[in-house]
């Protein structure tokens, strides 16, 4: 499922989402693989961190890079990995009913901390390079530092301008990880819906959500409370999230725990590749 090379994650999940986007429910083998996934995900994370906070460690105590490495990138990382961690307990891979309100929320919760600190933690890298070699005179403003704008990217190592020129992650930012951080912080928040139905049971909930309206006229709360009983079993929980930045057409469903180990994976392996090569001397 996610097992290739994490820079092919987003490739490789584009075929998943197409053969699972349709599906009620992840089948036994499925829910295995994605729990082996799970823990290698999250070991991986924790080992990142760990080397992230040596490099820290080894930089002088004056340096304003070590805030970006440990207070940015390294901490963002513990909250990346908590969010991928929290969002598996809280929405089961085999849940088969809709998930109550309050847990629909804390998963929602753990997602928007996951989509600010995945964006936040390139921007950490980035900050962290241009410091260790003082560019930033040469870059011209800090609006421009970032690994994916061309101002910062012409200094970065080979292996690392090659790695974020790439087009599988240049496609990763422009219609992924761009719009729905800017979708969380400026406009209508991702979001996971509470269930899905098929046509009879969504017009019965329809039925019963104008009735509801009449009960709440009438004052008759306890065939208030029968009626959204009988809303909560229906249909079966969404395995997707999506938001509404884009003004124009549908908005775009995305598999929710295949997309955050694929993120989760790139992201390890671009730390990994970040940390061995930030110390090389910058492209003039």
């Amino acid at each position: 499922m996610l097992t290739r090379s994490p820079r092919q994650a987003w490739s490789r999940l584009n075929f998943y989402v197409r053969r699972l986007i349709q599906l009620v429910h992840y089948s036994v083998p499925q829910i295995d693989d994605l729990h082996e996934n799970l823990r290698k995900v999250l070991q991986d994370m924790q080992d990142l961190i760990l080397k992230t906070v040596i490099e820290e460690q080894a930089l002088d105590p004056a340096s304003p890079v070590r805030g970006y490495l440990g207070h940015g990138a390294a901490r963002r990382l513990r909250t990346i990995r908590r969010a991928v961690q929290r969002v598996f307990e809280l929405f089961p891979l085999n849940q088969v009913r809709p998930l109550e309100a309050d847990a629909l929320s804390d998963v929602q919760t753990n997602l928007h901390a996951f989509v600010m600190n995945l964006y936040g933690l390139y921007d950490n890298w980035a900050w962290a390079f241009v410091l260790r070699h003082d560019l930033l005179s040469k870059i011209g403003d800090h609006r421009r530092v970032g690994l994916f704008r061309q101002a910062t990217q012409k200094h970065l190592p080979e292996e690392l301008r090659l790695y974020i020129k790439s087009d599988v992650l240049k496609r990763w930012h422009d219609e992924y990880a761009k719009p729905f951080r800017d979708a969380l912080a400026h406009r209508i928040p991702p979001y996971v819906p509470p269930s899905e139905f098929t046509e009879e049971e969504g017009r019965r909930y329809n039925e019963l959500e104008a009735e509801k309206f009449e009960c709440i006229k009438n004052m008759q709360w306890g065939r208030f409370d029968e009626l959204s009983a009988e809303q909560a079993a229906l249909g079966r929980p969404s395995f997707v999230f999506l938001h509404a930045f884009v003004e124009e057409g549908a908005p775009r469903r995305i598999l929710l725990h295949p997309q955050l180990l694929a993120d989760g994976m790139a992201a390890v392996e671009f730390g990994r590749l970040f940390l061995q090569y930030w110390r090389t001397v910058p492209l003039a």
